[in-house]
Order: structure tokens, then C-alpha cells, then sequence
């Protein structure tokens, strides 16, 4: 039984770090107001021109005409090859502090359920129930 107690909550502990998705019927306005991009370099050129971005290189001293023109000096595999790690990059996380907080999580979980008396994972808890 208390196998059976342990499971769920790790199944019920996994749940709650799934995404939820909706779909939603995309209209015509949305879908010809996106610009496409044809070539690596266009896309690049598109995410330097950005505000952010663009102030960020002003931080840092950068001109943006000097970043314009080394995009243009790339090859198409160079340009490729960076549009490429900008898209796979994670967006404002990495992947180590997620999985820390994943297991910092479960630890929480199961610590709670042994205080409730639910589970018997850690030796150093007592219940609050004396079943």
C-alpha cells in the first residue's frame, strides 16, 4: 500500500510540470501579417534590428552598422549555423536550473506526504498521524 501511496505522488508530482496546450483557430490577418524570412542573414539582420537587441549592443559599444555589415561578410553556412543556435537557445533559463528545481520540488512533495503520513520515504520525519 505505501508503494502504491509513493507512486502516485510521484505520478502526481510529474503531473504538475506538464504544459498545458490550447489550440485556437489562427486568422488570416495573423497568419499574412507575419514577415517571412528567406535567407539566414535576412533573419540575423532582423534580430539585431530588434529594440532590445539593438540597445543591448549600444551597452556593450557596439555599432549596429558594424554588426549589419559583419552579417553581410558571412558565408550562408556561418549565417545558418548562428540562426540556427539563436533559435535552439533556451529563452531565458538553462536546462541545469530547471532540472534542480524539478528535483527540489519532489523532494518538497515527498517531505510534505511523510509529515502527512501519506508516504515513509525519509527516516528524519515524523507523521503528524499516528496510524
Amino acid at each position: 500500500m505505501k508503494i502504491s501511496k509513493l507512486v502516485l505522488s510521484f505520478i502526481l508530482s510529474v503531473s504538475l510540470f506538464t504544459q498545458v496546450l490550447s489550440a485556437q483557430i489562427a486568422s488570416t490577418d495573423a497568419i499574412l501579417g507575419q514577415s517571412v524570412v528567406s535567407s539566414s542573414k535576412e533573419k540575423l539582420v532582423q534580430i539585431v534590428s530588434r529594440d532590445d537587441v539593438a540597445k543591448r549592443f549600444e551597452e556593450l559599444g557596439v555599432d549596429p552598422k558594424i554588426i549589419e555589415a559583419r552579417i553581410a561578410s558571412m558565408t550562408d553556412e556561418e549565417a545558418s549555423r548562428m540562426a540556427l543556435q539563436i533559435e535552439t537557445l533556451p529563452a531565458g533559463a538553462d536546462a541545469g536550473m530547471s532540472i534542480l528545481g524539478a528535483v527540489v520540488f519532489i523532494f518538497i512533495v515527498l517531505l510534505i506526504t511523510d509529515i502527512l503520513g501519506v508516504t515513509k520515504v525519509f527516516n528524519f520525519t515524523k507523521p503528524i498521524t499516528n496510524n
